[in-house]
């Protein structure tokens, strides 16, 4: 996985989300799903599934339908994020996140399906 992307590859709408704890009208707190950057709005990223020898790593450190995301640098961006890949409406955990060199300009983010896949 190269630690860049040709603005042509940023190609996936990828929503990043964090969960806000909320009191609603009959008391009761409820976590309530907050885009980072905004109602509707999604980076644009490279993402790449695992495939290969990855394939059997995955497999053996038990994740599930592990991915490589890269994207712009944000510092909206951190593990403790839910995301969700266009339309699909199960989420992916956070992994990792890598600031490639600490240059402020990609993230490598490595994800992994929340739930079990079916």
């Amino acid at each position: 996985m190269s630690k860049s992307a040709n603005p042509g590859e940023l190609t996936t709408p990828v929503y990043f989300f964090r969960y806000a704890r909320v009191l609603d009208d009959e008391g009761d707190y409820t976590d309530t799903p907050v885009n980072v950057f905004g109602e509707g709005k999604y980076m644009p990223c490279k993402w790449v599934n695992a495939h290969g020898s990855e394939v059997f790593e995955a497999m053996q450190l038990q994740l599930r339908e592990p991915a490589t995301i890269t994207c712009r640098y944000s510092a909206m961006i951190d593990r403790t994020l839910d995301v969700y890949r266009g339309t699909d409406p199960n989420p992916y955990e956070i992994i990792s996140v890598d600031n490639v060199q600490n240059q402020g300009r990609w993230l490598e983010i490595k994800v992994q399906r929340k739930e079990a896949a079916r």
